[in-house]
């Protein structure tokens, strides 16, 4: 698959309005969830998804399931590197620091790892034990390990069961499945503690990921796709959509009293658990953004947008050391740092993300262009040896 821009700027703009969201200063008013009862996680989680199945699907069917899956793997464990350079990080310095400072947000933090140091430092290499904000890791490293599973299954058999399985999945979520389990573990006497285990509710957000996949694997072995594509396109729909969106927008800012007794809390639009109202309003956002934000960005080509999305995985993990020094500035008070240390903050968390979103550019260019002198010398060897 030719890489598309403007699916790298989009994957900037989610990633910009994440760290917004995770940062302390007023930006995080406008960042989260800035048009409805979606956030740009879900965006972040489906598009990744998405490109998955776009890129990998034409290899697996040209060069064979144990090809991506290997190719697949060892992103992820790439990625659990990252996660476990993140986690030492937070277990010595920050865990340190807090502890002889008496900083009550890293604390608050940081509190698991505090009352059970040792289950801690066990269960978190085994993606058990998340600290906040680095809850999106684990679930993305265990997608990205089942992916090649998954697409090797459709390219058999369809898509139909895993799209069925995937929405019981997200139904046992809407059910407390998992806290269901968690009350038989917790029974069973296994030291688990629930703050452990991270916001995200896995069981659920494997239908953004898996949504995402069937998509992308779409693109290039759908026979229906084109007929899909015309229905997605029908005046009705795209009054359904805008119609949709504008609904939830007005919800989100309680315009004109709309639903105030509903808040954002309420499990039909639980971020954490995908409701099932967020789900509709997630597929409207998306339906609106591909038929009018993509051409635009395509036609933009913003190219710190599009450097940000290459390198998003990187500069996600990048942020998460800014954010942990801004609340432990802040320390619980939310007034302290002013509009100059607000500002501060802003102007070095971009500066961080430039840099490693920069030097991490640097590093792919390298090896592609290794890659390429490598497949040409073979392709010279190879010729040589067919003349003589």
């Amino acid at each position: 698959m030719q890489r598309r821009n403007e699916l790298d700027a989009l994957r900037g703009i989610f990633l910009l309005l994440m760290v917004g969201t995770h940062l302390p200063t007023v930006v995080n008013d406008f960042a989260n969830q800035p048009l409805g009862y979606a956030s740009a996680a879900e965006g972040f989680v489906f598009l990744s998804a998405f490109l998955v199945g776009s890129i990998y699907t034409p290899l697996m069917f040209q060069r064979g399931t144990a090809y991506v899956r290997d190719r697949l793997w060892k992103r992820a464990r790439k990625l659990y590197g990252y996660h476990v350079l993140l986690l030492l990080f937070l277990f010595t310095l920050v865990a340190a620091f807090a502890a002889s400072t008496g900083n009550i947000a890293l604390h608050d933090y940081l509190l698991v790892f505090f009352r059970h140091p040792l289950w801690a430092i066990a269960a978190s290499p085994f993606l058990i034990y998340q600290p906040p904000l680095l809850d999106i890791l684990p679930m993305y490293i265990v997608f990205l390990l089942a992916s090649p599973a998954l697409l090797r299954f459709a390219g058999r058999r369809g898509w139909t069961p895993v799209l069925i399985g995937s929405g019981l999945l997200w139904l046992f979520a809407q059910l407390h499945g998992g806290r269901l389990m968690y009350e038989l573990a917790s029974k069973a006497g296994l030291p688990f503690e629930r703050a452990a285990f991270g916001a995200f509710n896995w069981y659920a957000w494997q239908l953004v990921w898996v949504c995402g996949l069937w998509l992308g694997f779409g693109q290039h072995r759908d026979e229906g796709a084109g007929a899909r594509r015309r229905w997605l396109r029908h005046p009705a729909v795209a009054a359904a959509a805008v119609a949709t969106c504008v609904f939830f927008l007005l919800w989100r800012y309680h315009v004109g009293g709309l639903l105030t007794h509903v808040g954002a809390g309420s499990a039909v639009v639980d971020k954490w658990t995908l409701g099932p109202l967020r789900v509709i309003d997630c597929a409207a956002l998306g339906w609106i953004f591909n038929q009018t934000l993509l051409p635009a960005l395509r036609w933009l080509r913003a190219g710190v947008l599009e450097l940000f999305g290459r390198n998003s995985l990187q500069v996600f993990c990048a942020h998460i050391p800014v954010c942990v020094l801004a609340d432990a500035v802040v320390d619980g008070r939310p007034s302290l740092p002013g509009a100059l240390g607000q500002a501060m903050f802003l102007a070095l968390m971009l500066g961080v993300m430039l840099f490693v979103a920069w030097q991490a550019d640097i590093g792919s260019r390298r090896g592609g262009a290794r890659a390429s002198r490598t497949r040409f010398a073979h392709a010279a060897a190879q010729e040589r040896q067919e003349r003589g």
